[in-house]
C-alpha cells in the first residue's frame, strides 16, 4: 500500500505544481506589445536594457497649435486660386551705400521673380541713382532675389530674397520711406596675406587631445607642435548616447596677443585695441545653453612687433577634430584686404 500511496502522492504533487505554474503564466503573459511593456515598467523599473524605452512609446497626441489667421486665409486663396502664389503686387524699393554710409551712384541692381510667365521666373535691371536709390515696381510674382554690385566695389553680402505671398515663410513689407539697405565696400589695396591655404584645402585640419593636453598652431609654417602663436585645448567626455550629448569645453588662447569675435561684413581692417588673451567655452550636458559644435571667427592680434590676421575655429562636441582657416598681414599692419 505505501509505495502506491507516495506514488498517488508525487502525481497529485506535479498536478498542483502544474496548476500553480499555469496559474502564473497567465497572470503575467510575455511582454511583446508596446502597451503591454509600459505596463511591465510600472510594475518593475529595473528592467533589462533589452526592454523598450518609455520614450519609444506612443503618446497621446498634443493639443494642436493654432495657426495663425493669415497663413488660414492663404491656404483659403491658394485652395481658390493655385496660382495665387505668383500673382502677387511686387514693389521693391532700396539704397546702396559704401562702407562710409555715403550712397553709391551707378551701382548694377537685378531683379529676380518667380511668376507665372512661360519661363516661370522674369528679370529686370536698373541702376542706383545719385542718392543710391534703386526701385521695382507694378511687377506680379512671389519671390523676389535682388543682387546689387558695381566695378571697382566689393559686391554686398546682404543680397537676398524677399517673400511677398506665404506668410508662413515671414512676408515681405516694402516701404518707400525706408528702403532696404545694400552695403558695397571700394576695393583699397590688397596685400599679400600668409594664409592657411595648402593646395586646394583652405583649412589646417588637426586633432588635439580631449583631455585638455595643449597644441600649438604654428602659423608661419601651417603646422601643429609644441611651440606656435595660438594654443588649442579642448576636453571632450564621452558621448551619452540616451541625451545625445557630452560634457565638453574648448580654450583658445593667444600667448602674447589676443582675440576678438569678428562679425563684420568686410572684415579689411583688424581692431588696434580691446583683443581678449584667452577665449574659453564650457558645455555641460543637458544645461539650456548646451552646444554641439563650435563656429566662429575672430581677428586675431600676436607676436612683438604684433600682426594681425583673421582666423576661424571650428570644433565640434563628438569628435576630437578642429578646422582652422586663417589669414594674416605679415607686415604688422592691419589691412587684411586680400591682393586680387
Amino acid at each position: 500500500m505505501r509505495p502506491r500511496f507516495l506514488i498517488l502522492l508525487g502525481i497529485g504533487v506535479l498536478l498542483i505544481a502544474l496548476l500553480v505554474f499555469y496559474g502564473y503564466r497567465k497572470k503575467e503573459p510575455p511582454i511583446s506589445s508596446p502597451h503591454q511593456q509600459l505596463a511591465g515598467q510600472e510594475r518593475n523599473p529595473q528592467l533589462s536594457s533589452n526592454s523598450i524605452s518609455v520614450k519609444q512609446i506612443p503618446q497621446k497626441p498634443r493639443a494642436a497649435q493654432s495657426i495663425p489667421e493669415a497663413v488660414v486665409e492663404y491656404v483659403k486663396k491658394i485652395k481658390a486660386d493655385p496660382q495665387y502664389d505668383w500673382k502677387q503686387p511686387i514693389n521693391f524699393w532700396g539704397r546702396v551705400l559704401d562702407e562710409s554710409n555715403e550712397p553709391v551712384a551707378n551701382a548694377g541692381v537685378h531683379f529676380k521673380w518667380n511668376d507665372i510667365s512661360a519661363k516661370g521666373t522674369s528679370d529686370a535691371d536698373t541702376v542706383s541713382d545719385g542718392n543710391g536709390f534703386f526701385s521695382l515696381t507694378d511687377r506680379r510674382g512671389k519671390y523676389l532675389y535682388v543682387t546689387v554690385g558695381k566695378q571697382g566695389y566689393y559686391d554686398s553680402h546682404q543680397n537676398g530674397g524677399f517673400e511677398y505671398a506665404n506668410p508662413a515663410d515671414g512676408l515681405f513689407t516694402p516701404d518707400q520711406n525706408n528702403p532696404v539697405i545694400f552695403h558695397l565696400r571700394k576695393k583699397g589695396i590688397g596685400v599679400d596675406l600668409v594664409t592657411s591655404d595648402h593646395g586646394i584645402d583652405s583649412n589646417l585640419h588637426f586633432a588635439p587631445p580631449t583631455n585638455g593636453a595643449p597644441v600649438f598652431v604654428d602659423f608661419f609654417n601651417r603646422q601643429i607642435g609644441d611651440n606656435g602663436q595660438l594654443k588649442v585645448e579642448g576636453w571632450k567626455e564621452r558621448k551619452d548616447f540616451s541625451t545625445a550629448q557630452n560634457n565638453w569645453g574648448f580654450r583658445l588662447t593667444v600667448p602674447d596677443g589676443g582675440l576678438i569675435e569678428e562679425n563684420d561684413e568686410f572684415p579689411f581692417e583688424a581692431p588696434d585695441t580691446d583683443y581678449q588673451h584667452v577665449m574659453e567655452w564650457h558645455f555641460k550636458d543637458g544645461a539650456p545653453d548646451w552646444q554641439g559644435g563650435i563656429n566662429k571667427k575672430f581677428y586675431i592680434k600676436f607676436g612683438s612687433p604684433p600682426r594681425y590676421g583673421i582666423v576661424t575655429v571650428e570644433t565640434i562636441a563628438f569628435a576630437p577634430g578642429v578646422y582652422l582657416k586663417y589669414a594674416f598681414n605679415p607686415t604688422g599692419s592691419r589691412n587684411l584686404e586680400p591682393k586680387q
